[in-house]
C-alpha cells in the first residue's frame, strides 16, 4: 500500500481525509475483500497523523461497512453484501463465484444420523438444526455435516446439512474429502453423480447469533443473523439435501421479485 499525502489546509478534517484515501485504495482494488489493512501504527506513520485520527478514520469506514475490525486479528477489507436473487437456485460456491468472491469451508462435524428426531443435535453450533424427519424413512440413514463457510477468507455463515448417507457415499461427499478440499461443493458433487437439481424450498427468518455461533463467525454475541432452511429436490422430486444456513445479517441481501396479478387489482 503506497504512502498517501493529506492536505492539512483543507477544510475536510484529517480523519475524513484518511478515511477517503483508504476507501480510494479499496475501491481501486489495491486491497481486495478479506485482505488485511496495515496496523494503526503503520497508518499513523504513512499519513503523518495521530493514532486518534487513524482510529476515527477506521471507525468511519467500519460504520460505512467498508472494513471489519476483529480483536486480536486486525482490520480487514469487508466482503460486500452478497445479493441473492430469488428464485435463483445456486450453491454457496456458485453464488459467491458469480459475485467475484472466492469461497471455502472448514468442516466442523461429520456424523451418521439414524432414526432419531431433531433433538439429537446437541452440541451443534446452530440452535435450530434441520430435522431428520423431513426425509422419508426410505432415504435414511443420513449424514449430518456442519461447515463454517468463508468468503475471501472471512467467515460469513454456518451450514448444517443433512444428506442421505447412500447418496453422500456414492458421490464421494465424504469426511475425508471435506477435510482435505475446502472448496468442495455439494451441488457440484450431486450433479457430477447424476442428480439433476430442479427445485428448492426456502424458509427465512431473522434472529440473533448464539454464543457458539458468534465465536465461530468472529462476531459479537447477539449479532443480527439470517436463518435459512432449504430443502433441495431433484427433477424426480427426490429430497437430496436439507440445510440450515445461518448467515451474518450484514452479509446477505435476499431479493425477491414480486408481480401484481390480475386477481389482486381493484381490491
Amino acid at each position: 500500500m503506497r504512502s498517501l499525502e493529506l492536505d492539512p489546509l483543507a477544510k475536510v478534517p484529517l480523519y475524513a481525509q484518511v478515511a477517503a484515501r483508504l476507501r480510494e485504495t479499496i475501491d481501486n482494488d489495491e486491497l481486495v475483500p478479506g485482505s488485511a489493512l496495515p496496523s494503526e501504527a503503520e497508518l499513523q506513520c504513512r499519513f503523518g497523523v495521530s493514532r486518534a485520527t487513524v482510529r476515527q478514520a477506521l471507525q468511519e469506514l467500519e460504520f460505512a461497512g467498508a472494513i471489519e475490525r476483529h480483536q486480536g486479528r486486525g482490520t480487514f477489507v469487508a466482503v460486500p453484501r452478497l445479493e441473492r436473487a430469488l428464485p435463483e437456485l445456486t450453491s454457496f460456491t456458485e453464488h459467491l463465484a458469480s459475485k467475484g468472491v472466492s469461497s471455502s469451508s472448514r468442516l466442523l462435524r461429520y456424523e451418521n444420523v439414524e432414526e432419531n428426531g431433531p433433538h439429537d443435535a446437541r452440541g451443534l453450533p446452530s440452535p435450530d438444526p434441520p430435522d431428520p424427519r423431513l426425509f422419508p424413512r426410505a432415504a435414511r440413514p443420513l449424514v449430518r455435516l456442519v461447515r463454517l463457510r468463508f468468503a475471501n477468507g472471512l467467515p460469513v455463515g454456518l451450514h448444517t446439512a443433512l444428506v442421505p448417507a447412500a447418496i453422500a457415499n456414492a458421490m464421494g461427499f465424504t469426511r475425508e474429502r471435506l477435510e482435505t478440499d475446502e472448496r468442495l461443493s455439494l451441488y457440484a458433487c450431486l450433479e457430477e453423480g447424476g442428480f439433476r437439481l430442479r427445485t428448492a424450498e426456502e424458509h427465512l427468518y431473522a434472529r440473533l447469533l448464539e454464543a457458539g455461533e458468534a465465536t465461530l463467525l468472529d462476531a459479537q454475541r447477539k449479532t443480527a443473523a439470517m436463518s435459512v432452511l432449504r430443502l433441495t429436490r431433484t427433477d424426480r422430486d427426490e429430497l437430496v439435501e436439507v440445510v440450515r444456513a445461518v448467515y451474518l445479517g450484514d452479509k446477505y441481501d435476499y431479493v425477491i421479485a414480486l408481480a401484481r396479478g390480475q386477481s389482486t387489482r381493484g381490491r
